[in-house]
């Protein structure tokens, strides 16, 4: 166990790996064990944790935990003799580990005392000695003869919600405990050789052409919430009366965004649409909602020239842009398919600026976090939206060039938003359902995550963590729409409902079967 003094000295800790933590006082000390758990104590992360970093080939190669507290005058302002500084100007500690290869990526997953998860990526790859990002000339950035990896991460001492072995207050579940520590997991994966260099898009295509692939499936109150999609989908049947569709956001599938619906709501729903529920399961990340539009599309192709298809749709966050884009190209398919109401479910449809590329990192500690620190509910929500997210991870990690189509079709003022506004829609058919957030509890922490530019972010904008609150029923200018009070929900912050959490509140399922008739 080493000792941290304040100082900017580097502090060796064992199999290559050195700390510089400005500021900080007290014990570091690297760890074996998941999140640095010893033999003996209580897990430190649940099942459905490390599942999930096997499924995304995450490997711990190091753990650091670190016990301390602020040194006397710690965290002033800039310009502290070498002192370290976030990319976000926050006051931070520099932890290089070796650098194993160019077919080896490395992240690296903070958890501080409060038991906040965030995520940080390679700063310059270093020789030992090089003093780079604090006040030094750059390193050797070459890899291999003993360069290194560095990252940069916040210093700050959180207060712990939760000391090491107690409980966690009622109603709280996490799937990393809160230890009151600061953690440091190095996490390592590999680089398939042929993605080496390549986009965030190809490498993004790639994962969903196995992950998320686009297909139609029955929804009904037998099937809505399982992962097991069976065989041999009769498209057939969309065109023997009007069908319900559910269209999932972003990071998710079908069962992972609607499977906390009560039985009873899709009971009722699948008796007035005479069982023709359906999900359409779609990439999220490699393709803008146009394409989505478009491969559905071509199951109406497959149907035969004089078949129709009407469709109800019920769609939650980026879904609601795939809804929209439906919408448009209803209007080109010389009746062969019609859109009658739609539900947007916290749909981004005036964007939300986490999609913007300069905050994609925040984007996913913002959700990494909520999912960790999400109220009850089924974990087809959490799980999958957390292999989408450690695949954005990994993608960020690897520094792949150019955007993600997906995720960029909702930045407020982009070129998707803009195109997609190309005719006023029919707002007599249009129906919302938002939230404002407010963490409480243990979720309180989340509003000190280390980004903090995510408040500045959304401003005073009322969001559920996500998406913007006002612009779910709301698009201003000529092209536009807002959706009557008369036919929206808005959800208090009394609630308790982020982003991913709408469908477990009654209030939803009343709406729902309030305003589909079938």
């Amino acid at each position: 166990m080493a000792q941290l003094d304040g100082s900017t000295r580097r502090v060796d800790l064992g199999r290559g790996v050195v700390i510089t933590a400005p500021g900080l006082r007290g014990s570091a000390v690297v760890q074996e064990g998941p999140l640095g758990g010893r033999s003996g104590e209580p897990e430190r992360t649940t099942e459905a944790w490390d599942d999930a970093l096997a499924r995304a080939g995450l490997r711990q190669a190091v753990a650091v935990e670190i016990e301390a507290t602020a040194a006397p005058g710690a965290g002033g302002g800039a310009g502290r003799a070498g002192e370290i500084r976030t990319a976000e100007g926050e006051p931070g500690l520099v932890l290089d580990v070796p650098d194993l290869g160019p077919t080896r990526g490395q992240v690296l997953l903070l958890v501080d005392e409060a038991g906040v998860p965030s995520w940080h990526y390679p700063e310059a790859r270093t020789r030992p000695g090089s003093q780079e990002g604090q006040g030094g000339s750059p390193g050797d950035t070459s890899r291999g003869g003993g360069a290194t990896v560095r990252f940069v991460v916040p210093s700050a001492v959180g207060a712990p919600r939760v000391a090491e072995g107690e409980d966690a207050p009622v109603g709280d579940r996490s799937l990393i405990t809160m230890i009151g520590k600061k953690i440091l997991s190095v996490l390592v994966y590999a680089i398939v050789e042929e993605l080496v260099g390549a986009t965030a898009q190809l490498i993004a295509s790639k994962w969903e052409e196995s992950h998320r692939p686009t297909r139609l499936r029955d929804f009904g109150p037998a099937a809505f919430g399982s992962a097991v999609v069976s065989d041999g989908f009769d498209a057939t049947r969309l065109t023997t009366g009007r069908s319900l569709l559910f269209v999932h956001g972003t990071f998710s599938t079908g069962h992972g965004s609607f499977g906390a619906l009560p039985s009873a709501t899709m009971e009722t729903l699948a008796a007035r649409y005479q069982g023709r529920v359906f999900a359409l399961d779609h990439p999220t990340l490699s393709v803008d909602p146009d394409r989505n539009a478009r491969d559905f599309l071509g199951v109406l192709r497959d149907l035969g020239p004089d078949s129709s298809v009407e469709l109800d749709l019920v769609c939650h966050s980026r879904g609601g842009l795939v809804g929209r884009a439906l919408a448009g190209a209803a209007d080109l398919s010389q009746g062969r398919l019609t859109i009658g109401r739609t539900i947007f479910v916290a749909s981004p449809n005036a964007g939300t600026p986490l999609a913007d590329g300069r905050h994609l990192g925040a984007f996913v500690n913002r959700v990494t976090a909520l999912l960790n620190l999400a109220p009850p509910g089924p974990w087809t929500v959490v799980l999958d939206v957390l292999d989408a997210v450690l695949e954005v991870v990994k993608i960020i990690g690897q520094g792949a060039l150019g955007g993600l189509p997906g995720l960029s079709s909702m930045r407020p003022g982009g070129e998707f938003l803009a195109r997609i506004a190309s005719a006023a829609p029919d707002g007599s058919r249009l129906y919302a359902i938002d939230a404002d957030f407010e963490p409480t509890g243990s979720l309180a922490a989340l509003w000190r995550l280390p980004e903090s530019v995510l408040d500045k972010i959304f401003g005073d904008q009322a969001n559920d963590g996500v998406v913007p609150s006002e612009g779910v029923g709301f698009v201003a200018g000529a092209l536009g729409f807002r959706v009557g009070d008369e036919r929206s929900l808005h959800l208090t912050s009394e609630s308790g409902t982020w982003h991913c959490s709408f469908f477990t509140q009654p209030r939803v399922s009343e709406a729902l079967t309030a305003w589909l008739p079938g």
